[in-house]
């Protein structure tokens, strides 16, 4: 049966990435151009195809072998009703990594800004989380070449069911933008001309990835899209990534809001939601009622609460720092709560390069957990935050702690460690990225 120029083009869209190597949920498009669709799957217990639970349909269940699924799209265009099958492959399930598995630690970061390969993807490895390794010969692991053709920010990530990697990183370049400008309203011109796009890379083994692809997320008139990380939503079966944005008057090019927290769910990286706020600027403090910036936000999950640790104020704003919050509702932007800023923990600075711990000298924080077998007590977790010394250059200062929520250090969780304390190799690291690994990936990277 010949299919109308409309209906083709309808069906056309509707697909399934990567369907011969399916490894987790996937989208199956409800509405296409106004028009429903409706899905059948022939083996719900592997793919479903309905809303269940709050998930929508394109759940999947990996099982101990590989199975075929056939998916049949059906769509409706005034009399005419057409069908579009596809068959997919979903993998079977990996062995489930246990805490005892994770041996290592992957370091993923930038190094500066003076020359083009400055800002591209290095990696050094770990064994304890302090003394890491540069790897590739000090060279760059990934390389840029569209958007910006840099990449700074990196965040890798796990994928929820365990044999995928994924790398996501700000598209910006200082170096081809001749450096930092600031506009006449103070504002530098990377945060209100920057890209509206990320970079993303995906791989199965940390050693070889994929082409480079743009996803683009940032909100409508969007300054641009910076620090981007992510973390699993087991309420819905997606991926949230967020970063920061700026929000542009179109008529002045000036700000109209001041960068925050925005983000998106996908589950594929092809498909997304609408951009919406994650964590809004904060009030708490403000100067003449001036709401403060908050940026490179990084978040882990403890139990049944998400802790999130933020660059809350630009550079030179009063009342901010590297502030830690807490929410149990992930997506609702309302429902965070500050716990501490680090320069309220009254920690002895005398070993280390900066006298604050505020604003005016960190950015760029890491929130991870270390390793079972690196921790002091086996039955007590320690948690690590690394903050960029951006203000003096001098890469990433570690503190520890085993308690997130010690407000004031009275149990004497929190530790600012010295350069005795850690190694970073010869390469000076920026506003990076924590994964950890087990001992197979340790050795393949190395």
């Amino acid at each position: 049966m010949i299919k109308s120029v409309e209906m083709q083009k309808i069906l056309d869209q509707i697909m399934i990435p990567n369907a011969s190597d399916v490894r987790g949920n996937i989208t199956l498009l409800s509405n296409v151009d106004g028009v429903n669709v409706i899905w059948e799957s022939s083996n719900t217990d592997v793919i479903t195809d309905k809303e269940i639970d709050g998930k929508a349909a394109g759940v999947v269940t990996r099982g101990k072998t590989d199975v075929t699924v056939k998916l049949t799209a059906t769509v409706s265009l005034e009399k005419e009703i057409a069908k579009k099958e596809i068959e997919v492959c979903v993998v079977k399930a990996p062995t489930p990594i246990t805490e005892d598995d994770y041996q290592g630690y992957l370091f993923g970061h930038f190094i500066g800004e003076e020359n083009e390969n400055q800002e591209q993807i290095y990696f050094a490895v770990s064994e304890d989380g302090l003394h890491f390794k540069d790897t590739n010969d000090c060279k760059p692991v990934l390389t840029s070449t569209i958007g910006e053709k840099g990449v700074r920010d990196p965040f890798l990530y796990r994928s929820h069911e365990g044999d995928r990697f994924f790398l996501i990183a700000t598209d910006l370049s200082i170096f081809h933008r001749g450096g930092w400008f600031q506009n006449e309203q103070g504002y530098y011109d990377a945060s209100t001309t920057g890209s509206e796009y990320l970079v993303f890379w995906e791989s199965l083994d940390l050693v070889n990835w994929g082409e480079p692809r743009l996803l683009k997320v940032a909100p409508k008139n969007a300054g641009m899209a910076w620090a981007p990380e992510m973390i699993y939503n087991d309420e819905t079966g997606e991926y949230i990534i967020f970063f920061a944005s700026s929000i542009m008057n179109p008529e002045t090019k000036y700000k109209a809001k001041p960068n925050a927290i925005y983000y998106v769910a996908t589950r594929d990286f092809v498909h997304f939601s609408d951009t919406k706020i994650f964590i809004d600027n904060q009030t708490d403090g403000a100067v003449d009622g001036k709401e403060r910036e908050i940026i490179d936000t990084t978040v882990i999950k403890v139990g049944d609460t998400y802790y999130s640790a933020s660059k809350d104020g630009d550079n030179a704003e009063k009342n901010g720092g590297i502030r830690i919050m807490k929410t149990k509702n992930l997506l609702d932007a309302n429902s965070w709560e500050k716990v501490l800023d680090l320069d309220e923990l009254g920690l002895d600075l005398s070993e280390v390069k900066i006298d604050v711990l505020d604003n005016s000298s960190l950015e760029g924080p890491e929130l991870f957990q270390y390793n079972k077998r690196d921790w002091a007590d086996p039955n007590v977790p320690e948690y690590g935050i690394m903050a960029d010394q951006y203000m003096i250059g001098a890469g990433y200062l570690p503190l520890t702690t085993t308690d997130l929520e010690d407000v004031d250090n009275a149990k004497n969780s929190w530790k600012l460690l010295s350069e005795k304390d850690y190694s970073f190799d010869q390469l000076k690291k920026r506003h990076g990225t924590i994964l950890r690994i087990t001992k197979e990936e340790v050795e393949r990277l190395r």
